[in-house]
């Protein structure tokens, strides 16, 4: 029976992810777990409801962050729990964090974003005898060597283990279907039923020398943004993998393109900005994506597991 705190010093550094995940993967290993959500920071209902895909977890949500509060919640989850996760809340200060670790003999788990590099180290070293380690999130591609050379030297310089470098990954940073709609101001056409579905590329249709088919197969899952008024770059992009039409201008498609909609399972919106404008709204999108997806669950299960010897953190 173990406590492990996850917190991260800054908001959106991956805390919630890790932490539902780690319990998900724990439950596999170790049986009943409890995971313990603080605060209402970033806890939306979609977030909380992605925790529907966990087996053998119970959830915990305290609204409170006081001290009494939550070391009573985490003594009664440890006697019925051979894990306890605490999600811990970004709105806490870090002695807040400090005194809850320590109350409750928990081991703490930092959550650190590769872009903040290591600055980290200092709200770490603050946890002294209960800190278990460092996960640096959101890899980019190239900035493993970065990592290895620069950033991991440093914590195990200080003391601190690097437990591991989850990479950056699309799914996670994905929007679905729904809420590109909504975040653009558009209107469903056809495929309303499809409005859960993610959407990890984007694409822009327009002419080339080679054919449709060849440019729109190189991405898969992808949304492609294209004139209301154009079935040749409809029909192309069609014949390849794909979740949904951004249509621009106000433009309805032809009834023929929205049959093949229907056939093949795609979703149309109908935005009134044109190409241009909506490709530069797209651009903007990801600061919205949230850990709110079962698809985004089972993918960072996936890339914690990778990544990490998870029994290291669960004993």
């Amino acid at each position: 029976m173990g406590v492990v705190y996850v917190t991260s010093q800054n908001r959106g550094a991956g805390k919630t992810m890790v932490a539902t995940a780690l319990a998900g993967i724990a439950s596999g290993d170790q049986g009943s777990v409890s995971l313990v959500r603080i605060g209402s920071d970033g806890h939306t209902g979609s977030e909380l409801g992605i925790t529907s895909g966990l087996e053998n977890v119970r959830i915990t949500s305290l609204h409170s962050d006081e001290l009494s509060e939550v070391a009573k919640t985490v003594d009664e989850e440890s006697s019925n729990s051979s894990l306890v996760v605490v999600d811990s809340s970004s709105d806490m200060s870090i002695s807040g964090h400090v005194e809850i670790a320590k109350t409750t003999g928990s081991q703490v788990l930092v959550v650190s974003d590769f872009k903040d590099n290591d600055s980290s180290l200092a709200y770490a070293q603050k946890f002294e005898g209960n800190i278990l380690g460092i996960l640096i999130n959101c890899l980019t591609l190239y900035g493993r060597r970065e990592a290895e050379n620069k950033i991991v030297p440093s914590f195990q310089k200080a003391g601190i283990n690097v437990l591991g470098l989850i990479p950056e990954d699309r799914t996670l940073l994905s929007l679905t279907v729904g809420q590109i709609s909504e975040l653009l101001g558009a209107r469903f056409f056809t495929g309303s039923e499809y409005s859960d579905r993610l959407v990890e590329n984007f694409m822009v249709g327009g002419f080339g020398m080679d054919p449709g088919e060849f440019l729109f197969s190189t991405k898969d899952r992808k949304a492609v943004i294209v004139r209301g008024d154009r079935p040749d770059v409809q029909m192309s992009a069609l014949q390849t993998d794909m979740q949904c039409f951004i249509l621009t201008r106000g433009l309805e498609p032809i009834e023929y393109v929205k049959y093949e909609c229907e056939e093949e399972e795609v979703a149309a919106v109908i935005v009134d900005t044109n190409t241009i404008e909506t490709m530069e709204a797209v651009g903007s999108l990801q600061q919205h994506a949230r850990f709110d997806h079962l698809e985004k669950l089972d993918k960072a299960k996936e890339l914690l597991t990778d990544a990490v010897d998870v029994k290291i953190i669960t004993g």
